[in-house]
């Protein structure tokens, strides 16, 4: 009977172990923009509200960067918004 507690306590925390790790993962590709809310062939708004790339370049928006990606064949996903650490030496204002 306590063999089968302990094994069911490992498992459980294994599998909790496998879905923080995956978590961790899936965060460092950064998130895919909502490209879709956006009129790209219009243009975008000069808004400032900062959004780091996975590229580290600083994008003025999110528009901004859904508008690099499409025309550069890019898939530059938010790694997160507000300003880049260590900004890329390319940076879209």
């Amino acid at each position: 009977m306590k063999a089968t507690g302990i094994f069911l306590l490992l498992s459980l925390a294994l599998c909790c172990y496998q879905g923080i790790a995956e978590a961790n993962r899936a965060a460092g590709r950064g998130r895919e923009p909502s490209c879709d809310n956006f009129n790209l062939s219009r243009g975008c708004t000069r808004d400032f509200e900062p959004i780091c790339g996975t590229d580290d370049v600083l994008y003025s928006n999110e528009c901004l960067l859904c508008l690099h990606n499409r025309q550069r064949g890019a898939s530059v996903r938010i790694k997160h918004r507000g300003m880049c650490q260590n900004p890329n030496a390319r940076s879209t204002n």
